[in-house]
């Protein structure tokens, strides 16, 4: 995320998304009543002739438009804003109407807000910083399988899987030649992902020996892409193995600021403490509140979908209140594995000073 321009007396500040992870982080900030200007583009109906049908031409504008519904599409790596038209740069181009601006990689986009809460402004940041941070992918593999991911800020996105019939073990020439090629697919799909994606570090974990098999071969045929890599344990494979990798603290050991990592260990933490109950974990809008108004939270995690729910306010108020008594706010990615375990908990837990009861 770039910050272009920022007023704070009018409440507008300009920006340009880079990446999905930004558009991740915008779908976040904007919200209802916000006005989003942005250049686009715009149907407009040519009156023709008696003899002639009515022509639609598409037009480019600069609109401000004021949201009444904002959609995250990661597949398709847009944000689409719809609302009515409160500014244009086109006179044929009616205020009143209804139209959706569709923010991508690249779109320049000034958002208005009657108030930048704090939340938002720390979002904003964090967007900014997580910017310049390298990205880091997860391949966890085993005899002729391998899971590809890459931990972006608003979850583990799994990007790719490839499966060989290595053979019995009883053909052994015919196994070794066929591993070869399973190698080769994993490292030339490795090395189109890290380029595409921005990558700098993988890693590769597994539960057996071919991890390490394969590092071999990398350093042997992929020694640029071998320099890129680390190597790590996991019990299983598949998607649980790529979480195992993260709650182990390995991307922390990468790449020490990761978003996803970090949400996901605290809220272990948090299930560990009601699990030994230690007291120095609560859970729950009432319980949480409690806490917060007596100072006690060090740690308030809350989901994101809170954020855009019916207690909206009342999150908003919790989380000011946490940050005027210097606690921290983690707003916690419904994306991933510790946002499902969250919001089975109401989408609301804290890590205590010290004990409310």
């Amino acid at each position: 995320m770039q910050i272009i321009h920022q007023d704070v007396k009018e409440g507008k500040i300009k920006v340009k998304a880079e990446t999905l992870d930004d558009l991740w982080h915008l779908y976040h900030i904007i919200e209802e009543g916000d006005v989003i200007y942005a250049k686009t583009l715009r149907k407009q109906s040519q009156r023709a002739d008696s003899l002639r049908a009515e022509k639609v031409e598409v037009i480019p504008v600069f609109l401000g438009i004021k949201a009444e519904k904002v959609s995250f599409h990661k597949f398709a790596n847009h944000v689409r804003v719809t609302g009515p038209i409160v500014y244009s740069s086109r006179e044929d181009v009616p205020v009143g109407k209804y139209h959706t601006i569709i923010i991508e990689e690249g779109t320049v986009v000034t958002i208005q807000k009657p108030r930048w809460r704090g939340y938002f402004l720390d979002r904003l940041k964090e967007a900014v910083e997580a910017s310049k941070r390298a990205r880091v992918m997860i391949v966890v593999m085993d005899d002729g399988e391998a899971d590809m991911a890459l931990v972006r800020e608003y979850g583990v996105e799994i990007l790719n899987s490839i499966r060989r019939n290595l053979g019995g073990k009883q053909y052994s020439t015919e196994r070794e030649s066929e591993q070869k090629r399973f190698f080769h697919d994993v490292a030339r799909t490795m090395e189109e992902i890290m380029r595409r994606e921005k990558v700098e570090k993988t890693i590769v974990a597994g539960p057996g020996f071919v991890k390490e098999d394969f590092y071999k071969f990398l350093r042997e045929n992929y020694p640029e892409l071998a320099k890129k890599v680390v190597v790590e344990d996991t019990s299983v494979t598949g998607r649980t193995g790529i979480y195992e990798v993260i709650k182990r603290g390995t991307v922390d050991k990468v790449y020490h600021e990761n978003r996803v990592a970090k949400e996901v260990q605290l809220v272990e933490k948090v299930l560990e403490g009601i699990g030994r109950n230690t007291g120095m974990v609560t859970y729950g809008l009432r319980e949480v509140e409690e806490a917060v108004n007596y100072g006690a939270v060090e740690t308030l995690l809350v989901l994101d979908e809170l954020l855009k729910g019916e207690y909206r306010d009342k999150i908003e108020e919790l989380l000011e209140t946490v940050r005027r008594s210097r606690g921290e706010v983690i707003v916690v990615s419904s994306g991933h594995e510790g946002g499902d375990k969250l919001k089975a908990l109401g989408g609301l837990a804290a890590l205590l000073r010290f004990r409310v009861k």
